[in-house]
């Protein structure tokens, strides 16, 4: 999903939020996201995993027995939310809850319902407590929970958990993530790429909801993530070619899905109508006067014949496992998207650079290698067309791009801004260094 798709649809998110006790008709939230009301409709139900009215109607409910548990009064609550009817509010409830209001506040005590934000600045913090009280769905209540440490930055997940020996908890505050990942690890069960499956719960269900966090126990699968600091700190040019491979190989699977499993990528219009303007204002910085010219003329006309089909879209090595040399596994497919192919590589490229970028000319020359071989391994299995190779430096521009316009101006992620600014100067510095002839 492209960030300016994201931005409008999360303004919308944001004025249901603020105005839950009013009417809200799909036409005004149209007109803020500015789409077509059948257009939004659709895209709403893309980018959340459920159509507007349920979503309006499930934060309803969510803030409105927080609400009744602190005291307040069931009628006079559910008439403020715009229920018609004390009755009308209990169908609502039993509906989305599967038990009346009374029931639901014996067996649990109501907290004011997460902000949903879409680019996940405000995480989901869940206790140990609430951790095993998701896991009754599985009967696995009783199973060791742990953190889940990424290798190379070393961060643990604020939303995945260790279950046990064997499983993997995934959380969210939106389904349309995970459900997802449900479809796409199905869809590639018969592949011979390997996905973290689903576990069904106690009554079948594969997406579980407590509250207002979703949720699904995944398999772990054997085998050790791929490290991007150690690969490029050992300038390990053989991993670099054969994660391109697996790139590959992965597209080889994903390209047999139908499009509308996930939303599109836009990423030309996204860097042209919201990245340039954003990196001006936000970030200050000054792009050279031909640069910006040349992007949109070559790359608006190459960009239209490049092939698109399903992507990982967040395709960082650690996201990849690996078992004496061979691939045994792919992960986290919440984020896949439609968009082109040649994304997918190239970001992998680009992340690593991110985590291992000082500001020294000697950094940008020991990436070259390790990006060129990604993109020879990648190659050796998909064959790129001639449109894919010319294309290449543009697809790393937006890229940086879209990374600087989205750190700039937000003070938490001050750091990773400046990285992706030096980065996007010296690449356009060494733009001939990015072509595809090797």
């Amino acid at each position: 999903m492209v960030l300016d798709t994201l931005d409008k649809v999360q303004l919308t998110l944001d004025y249901m939020e603020q105005n839950l006790k009013a009417e809200i008709q799909v036409k005004e939230l149209s007109k803020i996201a500015g789409y077509s009301e059948v257009y939004y409709s659709e895209l709403f139900k893309k980018v959340t995993g459920i159509p507007m009215g349920q979503y309006l109607t499930r934060r309803k409910l969510a803030h409105a027995i927080c609400e009744i548990a602190a005291g307040r009064r069931m009628l006079e609550t559910a008439l403020e939310y715009g229920f018609d009817t004390y009755a009308g509010f209990y169908r609502a409830f039993c509906r989305e809850y599967g038990c009346s209001p009374a029931v639901y506040l014996k067996d649990h005590n109501p907290v004011r319902p997460y902000r949903i934000n879409l680019k996940q600045e405000e995480k989901i913090m869940l206790s140990k407590k609430a951790i095993k009280g998701i896991l009754a769905h599985w009967e696995m209540e009783q199973e060791v929970v742990g953190e889940i440490y990424y290798e190379g930055s070393g961060q643990s997940s604020e939303s995945n958990f260790q279950v046990g020996e064997e499983y993997m908890l995934k959380t969210s505050a939106l389904s349309g993530g995970l459900k997802r990942h449900i479809e796409i690890s199905q869809a590639l069960k018969e592949s011979y790429i390997h996905v973290s499956e689903p576990v069904p719960a106690k009554d079948g269900k594969l997406l579980v909801q407590e509250g207002e966090i979703y949720c699904i126990l995944c398999h772990r699968m054997k085998g050790n993530r791929l490290d991007s600091r150690k690969l490029f700190a050992h300038g390990d040019e053989e991993m670099a070619y054969r994660f391109g491979e697996i790139t590959g190989k992965l597209h080889l699977a994903l390209s047999r899905l139908e499009q509308d499993i996930c939303q599109e990528n836009h990423l030309y219009d996204s860097v042209r109508t919201q990245a340039f303007q954003e990196i001006r204002e936000k970030a200050g910085l000054r792009l050279p006067a031909s640069f910006e010219k040349e992007y949109e003329q070559n790359f608006g006309e190459i960009y239209k014949r490049l092939p698109k089909q399903v992507i990982h879209r967040n395709m960082n090595l650690n996201y990849i496992l690996v078992e004496q040399g061979s691939m045994t596994g792919v992960t986290d497919f919440e984020l896949s998207e439609y968009g082109i192919r040649l994304f997918d590589p190239c970001y992998a490229a680009t992340g690593i650079l991110t985590e291992n970028f000082t500001d020294q000319e000697e950094c940008i020359s020991r990436w070259l290698p390790l990006y060129r071989k990604i993109l020879k391994g990648y190659d050796d299995v998909v064959h790129l067309t001639e449109e894919e190779k010319k294309a290449v430096p543009y697809v790393v521009f937006s890229i940086q791009l879209i990374c600087t316009a989205y750190f700039s101006g937000k003070e938490k992620y001050a750091d990773l801004a400046k990285i992706n600014e030096h980065i996007l100067m010296r690449l356009i510095e060494r733009k001939e260094e990015l072509c595809f002839d090797f």
